[in-house]
């Protein structure tokens, strides 16, 4: 079995929001099962083992155990293209990224400033389209440490012209209070909650105390009927917060949070937009 360099850099990547890895997820395979047969049982292990490896490297994101269960459907009813059955997934899954985005934007149209958390790919796509189209606001963000892509996400934005505003994390609270609308992405939802950097539950927290709009951009791969429970691997390297080791400090260096959609007023997927009622389950 080959690891290539891409899939390699995919497995570490800890920076990347889950459209943005699953794209990659999806070439990799692409590339590796390019006039292979999905008929043979090799290649059927060969499948296994990148899901495990990908699962195990990224076990709160629900696109892999969705894309991995598309796929043995497809094999079980007789199908043996893995890059034509790819090629299916990747184009609905723009579909309906794309569906979402166009929702995204006709929010932002009311809005003069907004607030985002972390780098959601799907949040930054509808942030640009948004803004090319000619609709005219201004970002804030947070550094969202300890990888601090909300950094990177900010150098993007203001590349394209767009007015950003980059507060530390400590002061989430002023930047939600002076927004008008909240809008972040996810990894995984299910009827109770979702998934997201941590930090975002008291985004939405904050979002309530002050009245504002709190919205869920997402599709359909992120959705899953139940709760993650393999949160063992959500533990990173205490070196990313306290360099150096001191006698009796233990470092915590979570990278995601359950999240339940009490605060969460608005829900974007594949280009519906459900309000609180529609999909709240408490």
């Amino acid at each position: 079995m080959i690891m290539t360099p891409e899939f390699e850099a995919l497995l570490n990547d800890q920076e990347a929001g889950a459209s943005s890895l699953l794209y990659r997820y999806i070439s990799v395979l692409t590339s590796y099962f390019t006039d292979k047969t999905l008929l043979t049982g090799a290649a059927i292990s060969e499948l296994d083992y990148f899901y495990r490896l990908v699962s195990e490297a990224h076990p709160l994101m629900a696109i892999f155990p969705n894309l991995h269960d598309y796929l043995q459907k497809e094999i079980a009813q007789g199908k043996t293209n893995i890059t034509e059955l790819l090629g299916a997934f990747r184009h609905e899954l723009d579909q309906n990224i794309a569906s979402s985005v166009d929702k995204a934007k006709a929010l932002f149209q009311a809005c003069d400033k907004i607030f985002t958390f972390s780098h959601s790919s799907v949040v930054r796509k509808a942030i640009l389209e948004a803004w090319h189209s000619g609709v005219r606001f201004s970002i804030s963000t947070t550094e969202a440490r300890p990888v601090r892509e909300g950094v990177n996400l900010a150098k993007v934005l203001a590349r394209t012209g767009i007015k950003v505003t980059l507060f530390t994390d400590a002061a989430m609270e002023m930047a939600v209070k002076e927004s008008d609308l909240v809008v972040v992405g996810t990894d995984w939802y299910s009827p109770k909650g979702f998934v997201n950097k941590i930090g975002t539950r008291s985004a939405m927290r904050i979002a309530k105390d002050y009245g504002k709009r709190f919205v869920i951009l997402a599709d359909s791969t992120k959705q899953v009927d139940y709760e993650p429970e393999n949160w063992a691997n959500d533990e990173h390297a205490g070196s990313q917060i306290l360099a150096e080791q001191v006698d009796n400090i233990r470092v915590k260096n979570p990278y995601f949070e359950w999240i339940p959609f009490s605060g969460v007023t608005d829900l974007i997927v594949d280009g519906k937009h459900l309000k609180a009622e529609d999909f709240i389950n408490i």
